[in-house]
């Protein structure tokens, strides 16, 4: 009969020793790369990655710091701004700048601080993990753009800008010149537009803290950055602002030919928009939660959708895009596999159809207009919103009869 062996379990000293090196190891890791990030790519003047470091002053504050922790994190912060500056870090100057860097070295701070408890004590390494989160997806993100940018060194642009044109104007030029002639409705969709990543972390807090959703927001918000990406490259574009740089949105250039064009050092993130993908995702996964918080979500939705068209990052048939992705992510994301794959579908049609279809196939605006609509019907079906649908159907109906019994 042949001799079991077997292996020794580890001492509880080793196990020990091991667990406190995987901590350590991790935290020093990630916050290595996270502060390394920060100062080479000025932080204090990428607004999307200071508010991204906020965050982990708000995941701080969850922790019901001391009195104490609190002041030292505040110094902390002091002391790694002066740091910062005296290193050459450039600041920016867009409107709420400084307001925006302080906030962020803050963060910096609370980093440190639930790295150090995190470290020390295997009960702290989801605070810390996600006061980090948006930082480090950020920052694979940007990565993973740019090295996208050699795999299509053209972009397809002309080809929206067109699309956009058969749906009778250029509306991101409309919505630009309109945030132009209002300073104060351009700086608010500005900082509502980059504040992304800290409402993401704020949805991610609700979660944890028990609020019902529809979806875990973490899973959904990773699914569309992967398949986000992998979408961009059916039809790689940047956006008009990226595209006629000084002319958007004051000059519009009229009829151009459609063609790719040249466009180096720009990620290729226009269709689908994930920025209003993932405002999508944040309206419809706090739609149990108190009606302030949805009231809250839908004005930073809809801000970012004006932003997304006015700041020139995207064209209007992108959204239309946008609509089955964001289904095809919140269903994927509750293992709705047979809406997902039909949404996701619906999206990727779109985009062969922007990369393929503009110069064989041009229909009248009308036609068009009415394909987007029923892009965006199927879409809510496949979201589940028929019985809504269905409802107010019947409402309308009711109505019209009530109106002609009475007449």
């Amino acid at each position: 009969m042949p001799q079991r062996s077997y292996r020794p379990a580890s001492a509880p000293g080793q196990t020990h020793v091991l667990d406190a090196v995987a901590r350590w190891s991790t935290v020093i890791g990630m916050l290595a790369v996270i502060f390394a990030v920060f100062r080479l790519f000025n932080g204090a003047d990428t607004p999307f990655l200071a508010f991204a470091t906020i965050g982990a002053a708000v995941v701080h504050a969850t922790t019901r710091p001391c009195k104490g922790e609190i002041a030292f994190t505040l110094a902390l912060g002091a002391v790694l701004a002066a740091a910062y500056q005296q290193n050459h870090g450039e600041f920016g100057r867009y409107p709420g700048a400084r307001i925006v860097a302080a906030a962020g070295f803050w963060g910096l701070a609370a980093m440190l601080v639930l790295g150090w408890r995190a470290a020390r004590s295997t009960h702290h390494l989801a605070s810390f993990l996600t006061a980090v989160f948006c930082p480090a997806v950020m920052i694979v993100t940007n990565l993973a753009l740019a090295m996208a940018i050699g795999l299509s060194p053209k972009v397809f642009d002309l080809y929206l800008y067109r699309l956009d044109g058969m749906l009778g104007a250029q509306f991101s030029f409309v919505a630009g010149q309109w945030l132009q002639h209002v300073p104060f409705l351009l700086t608010t969709c500005f900082l509502v537009y980059s504040s992304l990543p800290l409402v993401e972390v704020v949805l991610f807090l609700l979660f944890l803290r028990g609020y019902r959703m529809p979806a875990n927001p973490l899973i959904a918000c990773a699914v569309a950055g992967i398949a986000g990406f992998a979408l961009y490259q059916i039809c790689p574009a940047t956006g008009p602002v990226h595209v006629f740089g000084a002319a958007f949105p004051k000059s519009l250039p009229g009829l151009m030919p459609v063609a790719t064009i040249a466009l180096p050092n720009v990620p290729r993130n226009a269709i689908p928009s994930l920025h209003s993908a993932w405002a999508l995702l944040i309206a419809w996964n706090v739609r149990y939660c108190p009606r302030w918080m949805r009231l809250l979500a839908m004005l930073f939705l809809a801000f970012t959708l004006l932003a997304t068209l006015g700041l020139g990052e995207d064209y209007l048939i992108d959204f239309a895009v946008a609509a089955p992705f964001t289904v095809g992510v919140q269903m994927a994301s509750i293992k709705s596999w047979t809406r997902s794959v039909a949404a996701f579908g619906l999206a990727i049609a779109w985009r062969v159809y922007a990369r393929l279809g503009v110069v064989a196939f041009v229909p009248a605006p009308g036609v068009l207009w009415a394909i987007v609509i029923g892009t965006l019907a199927c879409s809510a079906v496949l979201a589940g919103f028929l019985p809504l649908a269905r409802s107010l159907t019947s409402a309308n109906a009711l109505s019209q009869t009530c109106a002609t019994r009475s007449s």
